[in-house]
């Protein structure tokens, strides 16, 4: 006759395992870093190679942004607010990195079956060189951006602009986590490719990229932390657009946000790796 303690055993046995997985993990990617460099360069020259500029595309694409986005929301549909096309883009930007490398990480294993069966390297390699090539992109494109917003709107500099790259960071941790789940859930159920395309559509509105967050009624603000991406567009609102200290609530949503899923996915994968090679 099993007892408490018997039925618990497999439990604690569980928790146990957890953290000595996202060590593994870890320790895999920090070992196999300069794998994940190479990758990440080898996708930056792929999808360059044959271009005439090259890597220029990346500041190029910016300054056509800012000029559409510029001249519709001044001319063609004028808004009031002051600095709306700044507001905007500032999140659009960082939105962009977040749902480009979550729809890629869902086929960073699902479609690489030949290289995983042919050598062993550690498989959070994969989504996290989606994520990093996602990231050089998008630095490359707010090193333009920012600069010629705080020219064109005479923004003066400010303290809380220094933080810029702690909130990208975390950003960027945050999304290596999602891209680990869902790279890890596509390789169990393809059908998490799609469903990722309809919740991206969704979570953009749910995101106040288009909108401000105090703007929402209270009763539905709910709504909008149900978007990863809601704390990081409201810390880069904060110190660029309000030139303002975040507040703790933000700071805590941010850290909280990168941490969670970083864990959760570091573990997920941890525990599947070996399965993959069977499985695409």
């Amino acid at each position: 006759m099993l007892t408490a303690a018997d039925s618990l055993a497999p439990a604690m046995e569980n928790r146990t395992a957890t953290v000595p997985s996202i060590r593994r993990s870890i320790h895999g990617l920090r070992k196999y870093r300069q794998l994940l460099a190479n990758l990440v360069l080898k996708d930056l020259k792929l999808k360059y190679r044959g271009s005439v500029i090259g890597f220029a595309w990346s500041l190029a694409n910016p300054l056509v942004m800012v000029g559409v986005y510029t001249f519709a929301f001044t001319r063609i549909m004028p808004v009031g607010a002051s600095q709306f096309v700044f507001y905007l883009l500032l999140g659009l930007l960082s939105w962009t990195f977040f749902a480009g490398s979550a729809a890629m990480s869902t086929a960073a294993i699902a479609d690489n079956g030949g290289l995983l069966k042919s050598v062993w390297f550690p498989r959070a390699i994969l989504p996290t060189a989606t994520v990093l090539f996602n990231l050089v992109q998008y630095v490359l494109t707010v090193l333009v951006f920012i600069p010629l917003m705080l020219v064109y709107y005479q923004v003066p500099l400010v303290a809380p602009m220094l933080l810029f790259p702690v909130f990208v960071a975390l950003q960027a941790t945050m999304t290596i986590g999602v891209a680990l789940i869902l790279a890890t859930g596509t390789t169990f159920f393809r059908d998490i490719r799609h469903l990722v395309d309809v919740a991206i559509a969704v979570l953009f509105w749910a995101t106040p990229i288009v909108y401000e967050l105090a703007r929402i009624p209270d009763g539905f603000r709910w709504v909008a932390l149900v978007s990863p991406m809601t704390p990081y567009v409201n810390a880069y609102h904060a110190i660029f657009y309000y030139r303002q200290w975040p507040d703790p609530q933000i700071w805590a949503t941010t850290i909280g946000y990168a941490a969670v899923p970083l864990l959760v996915g570091l573990w997920l994968i941890s525990r599947h790796e070996d399965q993959f090679a069977e499985l695409v």
